[in-house]
């Protein structure tokens, strides 16, 4: 026979784990065990993840006015934008030559539908392609602001020009991209190399030429033009002509027609290759010229792991250098976050600590032991909970377990 106070007796935890000792148990073991595979497995990295909701799109149209590229580049990219989803507004800035206009989505919308609109920017310019005018370099999109390195080394050497020390930085590239949990690798102060023609107007003036002249042999030099193909009958091979210019010396010998008379560049001008003169940014290690390498982690692994692997990569790497060359590590976000969290097992150590002698003085032992294996099991739960939900933990979960 039933009591019909224990039936509106509401259901208390503490006595039915008493009555059910062994399930307790069990369920107590599952807890702790999935917390700390939870914990092992989680992610691992200084800050949360967080979603810029901002896009850059730039364009580039050389010689043209202020005016020009409000009235023709401008004005028609921002009216086709006004029809993106969850857009908030467009603002631009225009100066002879170039645009920058900048794509605002709403603050409250979230990670997925920030990414479609992302796509969405992309797809309705590239609808108005073929109304902006003839070369227009761009538009070019920029999305990428929340990537954050969780190393950045520099790549350096005495005597080592730019040219070289970029080759080095892009085969360390290339070994780090193949390493697990590498998301991105970037290379950051490479000095772009270019080509110089100097010509004096006195030269092109005695042969009839003009520095119109001069660039439009350089332009038809670098085209690419279809020159047909040979079907065999079992095979169509394609037949192109080789125009493009890859060497000093073959603008040295471009022809430029004026008068009925063929000129040789190299006869009137002077062909030289270097480096950007002057340098837009330049950077430098212990006094040596030096390119940097940033590594970008994929989401849902452990910095810390990811950092070990990419370490070795670099060891593998600098074996293979000529001597001289040295590569320095800048920035380590995995020592940054192993410190933060034996911050956090300190400060929790000292919390339980703390916790346990208040409780065993004040209320007894029994009590006190309660809260002893309460405190644990409910840190295990929660660990498992933020693994399944996909919290990493960073500084600002972190800072929550700790309040």
């Amino acid at each position: 026979m039933t009591n019909s106070t224990d039936e509106k007796r509401p259901f208390n935890l503490s006595r039915w784990a008493i009555g059910h000792p062994a399930i307790a148990r069990f369920l107590f073991g599952l807890i702790i065990i999935s917390g700390a595979l939870g914990l092992m497995r989680m992610g691992q990295k200084e800050d949360p993840d967080f979603t810029f909701r901002v896009m850059v799109v730039q364009a580039i149209w050389p010689g043209s006015s202020i005016k020009e590229m409000e009235d023709q580049v401008v004005n028609k990219i921002e009216r086709k934008l006004q029809e993106t989803p969850h857009l908030d507004f467009v603002r631009s800035f225009t100066r002879a030559g170039s645009a920058i206009i900048t794509v605002q989505i709403k603050g409250d919308t979230n990670a997925a539908e920030v990414t479609d609109a992302f796509y969405q920017v992309r797809k309705k310019v590239g609808d108005i392609q073929g109304d902006l005018p003839q070369g227009l370099l761009g538009p070019y999109f920029n999305d990428e602001f929340g990537d954050t390195f969780i190393t950045l080394h520099s790549i350096s050497g005495d005597g080592f020009s730019y040219p070289e020390l970029k080759k080095f930085a892009i085969q360390a590239r290339d070994m780090l991209l193949t390493t697990p949990g590498v998301e991105k690798a970037v290379i950051i102060g490479d000095q772009p190399e270019k080509l110089y023609i100097d010509v004096s107007s006195k030269a092109l003036a005695e042969r009839g030429l003009t520095l119109t002249d001069l660039q439009n042999a350089i332009k038809g030099q670098n085209n690419v033009d279809p020159a047909g193909s040979v079907d065999t009958g079992t095979n169509s091979v394609r037949i192109s002509v080789e125009g493009d210019v890859g060497k000093v010396e073959d603008i040295r010998n471009l022809r430029l027609r004026a008068g009925g008379q063929v000129t040789r560049l190299g006869d009137i001008a002077t062909v030289t290759s270097g480096l950007e003169d002057p340098f837009q940014r330049k950077y430098r290690f212990n006094g040596h010229d030096s390119v940097q390498l940033g590594v970008v982690m994929a989401k849902g692994f452990k910095v810390t792991d990811v950092g070990k692997d990419v370490e070795a990569t670099y060891k593998r790497f600098e074996e293979a250098l000529p001597y001289g060359v040295s590569v320095d590590q800048i920035s380590d976000q995995p020592g940054v976050v192993t410190d933060a969290v034996a911050e956090f097992m300190h400060a929790l150590g000292e919390a339980l600590l703390i916790v346990l002698v208040v409780s065993f003085l004040s209320i007894g032992w029994r009590s006190g032991l309660v809260i002893a294996i309460a405190i644990p099991l409910v840190l295990a739960a929660t660990f498992a909970i933020m693994y399944e939900i996909g919290i990493d933990l960073q500084r600002i979960s972190l800072g929550a377990l700790i309040i």
